[in-house]
């Protein structure tokens, strides 16, 4: 990691928490550098890893996105997180759950105080309609119910020889906040608070608590969009979520609905 970088630290972490949300962590665990946050928990919930488990790492060696992509993770002051949950409902219940993870992670970004930030169904963090940060949602089953792993990348100090690499274009806090300096410890902090809140009350009524900040911070609404779904593209103007976390989408007429896929606001080539 580079000298000038304040490392993650428990203690100020945990500062930066509200006590309704530390009666919910179980145990916090920061690391040097692992393969992967995510991957890491859910091995550990094979070993009897409890709900509400949080580790960090400074760096990842083979960081992970959506559909196995790679997720670049250089030891330079980003933020990669993955929390433990465990629900008592069937893996249909939770298909809104990421969602809810984005709404988690801007509200965060909001207590940091950096602005123009929007979400892009179903997972990505934007600033100025650029990368920002992505969220990866895992599910393990588990006796009596199923195990979710939520992981959260954030740019926070992304160097450029490391953008150069990306396909899609991206930032970083660094820019977003004019260089301003941000406390990753008080960040880390309040994503770790919003979560663990966000995973209590999703266990009891989905995504009711979440809609409204959602449709605030949807980065697509009434714009034109590309939703890719398999080798189908689909061209329409995005018209928010149902309560569900769907996408609707107005095409030629009407209204559709679509559980999964990826969202462009440009056609890839």
């Amino acid at each position: 990691m580079q000298t000038d970088i304040a490392p993650l630290k428990s203690q100020l972490i945990r500062a930066a928490m509200g006590e309704d949300s530390l009666e919910w962590l179980s145990q916090l665990e920061l690391y040097p550098v692992l393969d992967s946050t995510n991957r890491y928990l859910l091995a550990r919930v094979k070993h009897g890893a409890k709900k509400g488990t949080v580790c960090l790492a400074e760096a990842q060696s083979a960081g992970r996105g959506r559909h196995g992509r790679l997720w670049l993770s250089p030891p330079s002051g980003n933020i990669y997180l993955s929390l433990l949950w465990c629900f008592s409902k069937n893996p249909q219940f939770l298909s809104g759950l990421s969602i809810a993870a984005g709404v988690g992670v801007l509200r965060a970004l909001q207590d940091q105080g950096v602005t123009k930030i929007g979400l892009k169904w179903p997972n990505d963090v934007l600033w100025d309609d650029r990368k920002l940060g992505g969220i990866l949602v895992e599910l393990v089953p588990k006796e009596g119910g199923t195990g979710v792993v939520v992981g959260v990348g954030i740019n926070v100090n992304m160097p450029i020889p490391y953008r150069e690499q990306l396909v899609q274009s991206c930032t970083d806090l660094a820019e977003a906040t004019q260089n301003r300096s941000v406390d990753r410890n008080y960040l880390a902090g309040r994503l770790i608070h919003h979560f663990l809140l966000i995973m209590h009350n999703f266990e009891r009524w989905g995504l009711r608590d979440c809609l409204d900040d959602w449709r605030r911070w949807d980065a697509c609404y009434q714009r034109e969009v590309y939703l890719y779904e398999g080798s189908r593209v689909i061209s329409g103007i995005a018209c928010g979520i149902n309560e569900e976390g769907s996408l609707l989408l107005q095409e030629k007429g009407r209204i559709s609905c679509h559980f999964c896929g990826e969202v462009s606001l440009r056609r890839v080539k």
